[in-house]
């Protein structure tokens, strides 16, 4: 089966040819239009293959971006949560109220001082 091609030449110069059709016979042993075809097809795929793959991983970028900004204001607040709770526990009255009922601590009086020199 041959494919025929059809196009118009003109030759300037020989006015016998000026305007005709004349039709060219493709080789059809000729395989470099398939190869070429082939090519386009394989770099056309690898070419949106790859523009997918940088999306999917720009869209997991930015969950793992979101996830770790969800992760870093819990930590904040629960910071600031322990800060409260330390300075409760550090409190003075705290201790003096767990040292004077728990251990049953007291001030000591004015001849229990010793200054040591």
């Amino acid at each position: 089966m041959s494919q025929t091609l059809t196009k118009k030449v003109t030759l300037s110069g020989a006015g016998v040819l000026t305007g005709q059709e004349v039709r060219v016979r493709r080789n059809l042993k000729d395989m470099s239009f398939l190869y070429l075809s082939i090519l386009i097809s394989f770099v056309l795929i690898a070419v949106a293959s790859s523009f997918v793959w940088y999306r999917m991983s720009v869209v997991n970028l930015g969950y793992e971006i979101s996830k770790a900004n969800t992760l870093r204001s819990n930590l904040i607040e629960q910071n600031k949560r322990l800060r409260v709770e330390f300075m409760k526990l550090k409190s003075p009255d705290r201790i003096e109220k767990i040292a004077s009922g728990e251990l049953g601590l007291i001030h000591p009086a004015g001849d229990q001082i010793l200054n040591i020199k």
